[in-house]
């Protein structure tokens, strides 16, 4: 046994299956179009004994075919069979025919398998199922389904200041940003690489006032998966603040989007004997996109109450508030 390469000046494309077998990888099999609701190749009925392919291309096993359309292709009859037969319309590359042609593959309870052997040359790909009804020599006109693969496209690669045009179903990557186009513009799927934690310093305030809790007292990590920021924030005073006449608030690590008001829990712990209190947090988009505007605890007489420096608890020295959730980026 040896290894053979090609093609090179002393070894070029011999033949039919070592061309496959290179071009076969350049591109999924499929039919050419950026669209799936688009005509292309795609198979109609109307009660007849043939179903139709409409005009369009395809790349199968490395090669392409074309039909200038649209193709007539006869109905194999069920005029014999005791219930409604499902059947294939597929592409069939076959390297002994040299070519590509639409074949009217019979199936039975089920739509029938693929054929699917490059190494013996021959691979199929599906256009549509269709059913016969039990005796009948036609496909009716809502028989029909669409199986249909799209080739579709490589991956691209470029810049926000250089971007090309959208083309549907392709993927586009910049930087470490995926986006999916629409055939109008570029959508935001992910961003790939490290999600760990960051560290950030939550500011806090009250109205038009910012609240000091003392050296290093207030903690807060995030992390960004695609769109979505998860966050964790901790206080711990290592002074008293002064009281509050507006409800406390605490900046965000990334402008939200906005949407909804995003949730988060709370855990508020006294060290100072005043207990105890859970509760939740909020973004209200109508306030800010940038903080927290509310935080708000349940009170053991099953009320709710905004949280103030010194309300519902006198928070100071050693108690412990934490927040924790995530919330839509914009």
């Amino acid at each position: 046994m040896a290894f053979t390469s090609y093609p090179f000046s002393s070894s070029p494309l011999a033949t039919e299956a070592q061309y496959a077998l290179t071009a076969s990888r350049w591109g999924n099999d499929g039919v050419h179009t950026d669209d799936l609701s688009s005509t292309a190749l795609k198979v109609t009925a109307n009660g007849t004994a043939n179903v139709s392919i409409a005009a369009g291309s395809a790349f199968v096993n490395g090669a392409t075919t074309e039909n200038d359309g649209p193709y007539s292709l006869p109905v194999i009859s069920n005029s014999g069979g005791p219930s409604a037969r499902r059947d294939l319309v597929v592409l069939r590359y076959d390297a002994s025919a040299d070519s590509i042609t639409p074949v009217y593959k019979t199936g039975g309870t089920s739509a029938p398998g693929l054929t699917s052997s490059p190494e013996t040359g021959v691979v199929e790909i599906p256009l549509a199922e269709c059913t016969v009804a039990a005796g009948a020599s036609v496909v009716a006109s809502g028989a029909v389904v669409d199986r249909r693969w799209g080739v579709g496209r490589p991956v691209a690669y470029g810049t926000p200041g250089a971007r090309r045009p959208s083309r549907k179903g392709q993927l586009l990557v910049e930087g470490n940003d995926i986006y999916l186009g629409d055939g109008v513009g570029w959508n935001f799927l992910a961003t790939a690489g490290d999600t760990s934690w960051t560290a950030y310093t939550p500011v806090w305030s009250a109205g038009a006032s910012t609240i000091n809790f003392g050296s290093g007292a207030s903690k807060g990590r995030y992390k960004i998966v695609g769109k979505t920021c998860f966050l964790e924030i901790q206080v711990i005073p290592t002074t008293n603040p002064a009281a509050t006449t507006d409800p406390l608030s605490v900046s965000l690590p990334a402008v939200a989007k906005g949407v909804i008001r995003d949730l988060f829990t709370v855990h508020l712990e006294s060290s100072n004997g005043e207990g105890i209190w859970n509760g939740i947090a909020m973004i209200f988009p109508t306030v800010s996109l940038t903080k927290i505007s509310r935080i708000r605890v349940n009170r053991s007489d099953g009320q709710v109450d905004n949280m103030y420096t010194n309300e519902p608890i006198n928070f100071r020295n050693d108690d412990i508030l934490t927040i924790s959730g995530f919330y839509e980026m914009a």
